[in-house]
C-alpha cells in the first residue's frame, strides 16, 4: 500500500512538471472564480435560511397569538355560559325539586334483586371498558354506590333503561311513580338540548353539602353518586366540587384540569362548576364536563391546517403543567400508523400508545417535554428551534395561556424540513452555475488523471482482492512501461500463491483423514485446538471386545486381496452399526474388534448402547455369512465401569485404553464362546430388566478371586 502511495505522488508530481505556464494561470485563475463563487453562494443561502426562518418564525408566532385568543375566548365563553346556567331560573328549580326528591328516594326500600342487577351491569357492561384503560382489574365493591336513593336511581335509570350504554340520555321518565321521575321529566329534555347545543360532553346538578350527583344527562356511573365520600371522591369533577365548596361566592366559576375520568372509561375529561344561589341561599352546584371535540377544533381548525398557513407539518397544541398535551395532535389525525411507530421509536410505553389507540386522543398521554413547552410553562413567550415530541427538529412558537385556573402553554410549530423547502430553489440557482464551471474545468484534468490512474487502480484492486483471499484474480494491463512489468510481476506472485494454497489445503486434509483414523473426533479435535497431553480418566464407560473366528481358515483358500476386501467389508458393516448406535470405534487388531461408548460423548444410556451394537453385530456376521456362504462365528466380551483413555506415544501416537474394565472385556473375549455375547455382572444389573440373560461360568480373574459372568440372549 505504500508503494502505491508513493507511485501516486510521483505521478502528481510529473503532471504537474507537464502542466504549460498558460495552463497553471488558468487553473489559478479559475481557482479564484470558483473559490469566489463558493464563498457568495455560501454567504447567500446562510442570509436566504436566515431570512425563511425568521418569515416562518413570524408566521408562526401569528397563528399561535390568533390561537390563543380563540381559545382564551372559548373558556371566557364557558364561564359566561355556566355562570349564565347557574342562574337561570329553570336551573335553580331544577335543583331545588332534585335535592328535594333525591332525599325523599333514601326512604325507599332497595330490593336485594336490584343490588344484584346493579353488580351484574357493572361486571357486564362497565368493567370489561374500563379494564382496557386503567391498570389492575376493577372490582364492584370499589365502585358499588352507598345511598338508597344513588342505587335507586341507577337501577332504574341506568339498568332498567333499555337504551344501550352511550344513549342512556333518551330515557326521559323512568315511569316509577316517583317525585324524582316527575322532576325529571320535566326538566331532563332541556338540559339535554342544552348540552347538545352547546356541545357539553355532560352536564351535572350537585348538592352542595353532600356532594350528590342528583342528576346528569348521560347517566354514566357517577350519576347519583356522592362525589364526598362515593366512589369518585378523588376524580377531578370532586375537585371542582370541592373548589366551589370552598369559594362558594356567586358567580365564582371554578375549573379543574384534565384527568382521566373512570365514569368516562378512564377517558381525559376536565370539568368548570359554579354555584346555584336561590336568592341568597346556595341551593346547589351546576357543572359541566368540557367539549372535548370543540377544543380539538379550535386547535386544528377543523382539520384545515392548510388553510391557516400550517402547510404539510405545522399544528398548534396546548400543554398542560404536568407537560402532557391538552389536545389532539394532527400527526395521530392525519397518519397514525407512522406516528405510532415515532412513538416506538421514542420509546414510549406500550400503555400508552393503547391508551392512545383505545381513546384516539393525545390528551393526557402525549408527552411534550420540550424547551419551547418548558418555557410557555414558565410564562415565556418566544420562538426556538427544538425537538419536537416526535423527535423531529421543528422551529417552534410557544407562549403561556391566559385561563384562569389552569397552567397551560400553546405551541405552533412546523418541521424543519418543510419550513426551509424553499430553500432548494435558492440552493439549485446558486449551485447550477458552479456546477457547470466546476465539470467544464475538471472534465480535461479528469479525464488525464482517470487515464494515468487507471492502471494503479488496477493493481490496487487486485491488490485488496488478494488481500481478501481471491488468489483467482489478474491483472491485465496493454502497457509495455514499468506499470505493465509491475502487473507482470503481480500476476506471477499470486500464481505462485494460489499454488502455496492449494497445496497447504491438500496436506491439511490429509492429515485430517489421518488423524481421525488414528483418534476419536473429539479427541482428534481437542489435539487440533493444541492440547499435546489428553488422560482422560473416565467413571462410567462401556468397553466391548469382539473376536471373530473362522476367518484364519478361509483366508487361507483365497488370495489376499480377496481376503483383505472380505475382511474389509466384515468391518464396515460392524463400523456402520457403531455409528448407528453412537459406539467410538477404538482398534482393530485382525480379527479383533475393540469399541467403547462414553469415552468422549457422555451417555446415560453408554451400556445399553453398547449391548444393542453387539446384538447389531451378530446380525451383521449373519448376513455376511449368508451372502458369502461362510461359517464365521463371533465372540463379544462387554464390561462397563471406569476406564482410563489417553494418547500415548511421541511421534508414532495411539489412543490407548486401559483399566480393569477394559481387562475384564478383554478377559471375558477371550472365554466366550462362538456366537455368544458374554457380559460381567455390572452389566447384567444394569440391562436385566431389557434383556434376557443366562448365567454364564464364573471365570477366575487374575487376583481379583472369581468373576461372575451372564450369557446375553436377547431383547425382552
Amino acid at each position: 500500500m505504500q508503494r502505491f502511495k508513493r507511485l501516486n505522488l510521483k505521478s502528481f508530481d510529473r503532471l504537474a512538471l507537464k502542466l504549460s505556464i498558460k495552463s497553471k494561470l488558468m487553473v489559478m485563475l479559475l481557482g479564484v472564480s470558483l473559490g469566489s463563487i463558493l464563498v457568495v453562494g455560501y454567504i447567500s443561502l446562510i442570509r436566504g435560511r436566515a431570512t425563511i426562518k425568521s418569515a416562518i418564525f413570524n408566521q408562526l408566532t401569528s397563528i399561535r397569538a390568533s390561537k390563543a385568543h380563540q381559545f382564551e375566548l372559548f373558556f371566557e365563553n364557558l364561564r359566561h355560559q355556566v355562570q349564565v346556567m347557574c342562574a337561570d331560573h329553570m336551573a335553580i328549580a331544577a335543583m331545588v325539586e332534585f335535592n328535594k326528591a333525591y332525599k325523599k328516594l333514601n326512604q325507599e326500600y332497595i330490593s336485594p334483586e336490584w343490588d344484584i342487577a346493579l353488580e351484574a351491569h357493572y361486571s357486564k357492561e362497565f368493567f370489561p371498558k374500563l379494564y382496557n384503560n386503567i391498570p389492575g382489574e376493577p372490582v364492584f365493591s370499589a365502585y358499588r354506590p352507598e345511598s338508597q336513593a344513588a342505587r335507586y336511581l341507577q337501577y332504574r335509570y341506568i339498568v332498567q333503561n333499555s337504551n344501550p350504554v352511550g344513549e342512556k340520555d333518551k330515557l326521559v321518565d323512568a315511569e316509577d311513580g316517583s317525585d324524582y321521575s316527575r322532576f325529571h321529566r320535566r326538566y331532563h329534555e332541556v338540559f339535554r338540548e342544552i348540552v347538545d347545543k352547546f356541545g357539553y360532553y355532560d352536564l351535572f346538578l350537585i348538592n352542595h353539602k353532600t356532594g350528590e350527583i342528583v342528576y346528569s344527562v348521560y347517566k354514566e356511573t357517577d350519576f347519583a353518586t356522592s362525589l364526598s365520600t362515593g366512589p369518585y371522591n378523588r376524580s377531578n369533577l370532586a375537585k371542582v366540587v370541592r373548589a366551589v365548596q370552598d369559594n362558594p361566592d356567586r358567580g365564582a366559576i371554578q375549573i379543574a384540569d384534565f384527568e382521566g375520568y373512570r365514569p368516562s372509561y378512564a377517558a381525559p375529561a376536565a370539568f368548570i362548576a359554579g354555584p346555584i344561589y336561590n336568592g341568597p341561599h346556595i341551593v346547589g352546584i351546576l357543572a359541566i364536563q368540557l367539549p372535548v371535540d370543540k377544543i380539538n377544533q379550535v386547535m386544528t381548525g377543523g382539520g384545515g391546517w392548510h388553510n391557516t398557513g400550517l402547510g404539510r407539518t405545522g399544528e398548534t397544541y396546548l400543554v398542560g403543567a404536568d407537560l402532557n398535551m391538552r389536545s389532539v395532535s394532527r400527526f395521530l389525525i392525519e397518519t397514525p400508523q407512522k406516528y405510532e411507530s415515532q412513538l416506538r421509536d421514542r420509546g414510549t410505553s406500550n400503555e400508552i400508545i393503547q391508551l392512545i389507540k383505545n381513546f384516539n386522543t393525545t390528551i393526557m398521554f402525549q408527552e411534550v417535554n420540550t424547551d419551547a413547552a418548558r418555557a410557555a410553562l414558565e410564562g415565556q413567550e418566544g420562538t426556538q428551534i427544538v425537538k419536537d415530541y416526535r423527535g423531529v427538529t421543528v422551529l417552534s412558537a410557544y407562549a403561556p395561556l391566559n385561563i384562569e385556573g389552569l397552567k397551560w402553554g400553546i405551541l405552533a410549530e412546523m418541521d424543519l424540513d418543510e419550513a426551509y423547502a424553499p430553500m432548494i430553489n435558492l440552493q439549485t440557482s446558486i449551485f447550477v452555475l458552479t456546477v457547470i464551471l466546476i465539470l467544464a474545468v475538471t472534465w480535461i484534468a479528469n479525464f488525464v488523471a482517470n487515464q494515468f490512474v487507471k492502471p494503479i487502480d488496477a493493481l490496487s484492486s487486485g491488490a485488496r482482492k488478494v488481500g481478501e483471499g481471491q488468489l483467482d484474480t489478474e491483472v491485465n494491463l496493454d502497457a509495455d512501461d514499468e506499470l505493465g512489468q509491475l502487473a507482470q510481476t503481480f500476476n506471477t506472485m499470486v500464481q505462485n500463491l494460489r499454488q502455496q494454497r492449494d497445496a497447504i489445503a491438500a496436506k491439511s486434509r490429509e492429515n485430517d483423514a489421518l488423524l481421525l483414523n488414528i483418534l476419536p473426533s473429539a479427541v482428534a479435535e481437542r489435539r487440533k485446538k493444541g492440547e499435546t497431553q489428553i488422560a482422560d480418566n473416565i467413571q462410567q464407560a462401556t468397553v466391548l471386545f469382539a473376536r471373530v473366528r473362522g476367518f484364519s481358515g478361509l483366508s487361507q483358500d483365497k488370495q489376499v486381496s480377496e481376503a483383505a476386501d472380505l475382511l474389509d467389508e466384515l468391518i464396515n458393516a460392524f463400523d456402520e452399526a457403531a455409528e448407528k448406535y453412537d459406539v467410538e470405534k477404538h482398534k482393530t487388531i485382525g480379527e479383533r474388534y475393540i469399541a467403547a461408548c462414553g469415552l468422549t460423548k457422555q451417555r446415560l444410556d453408554h451400556t445399553k448402547r453398547v449391548v444393542d451394537f453387539a446384538l447389531e453385530m451378530s446380525s451383521s456376521l449373519q448376513r455376511f455369512n449368508n451372502k458369502h456362504q461362510t461359517g464365521l462365528t463371533l465372540s463379544i466380551g462387554i464390561q462397563a465401569g471406569a476406564v482410563m483413555a489417553a494418547i500415548v506415544g511421541g511421534e508414532k501416537f495411539r489412543y490407548d485404553l486401559w483399566g480393569s474394565t477394559v481387562d475384564i472385556a478383554n478377559h471375558l473375549n477371550d472365554r466366550a464362546h462362538p456366537n455368544t455375547i458374554l457380559v460381567a455382572q455390572d452389566v447384567y444389573e444394569r440391562l436385566q430388566e431389557l434383556y434376557v440373560f443366562e448365567p454364564g461360568q464364573d471365570l477366575p480373574f487374575e487376583d481379583k478371586g472369581s468373576l461372575k459372568t451372564w450369557i446375553l440372549k436377547q431383547a425382552v
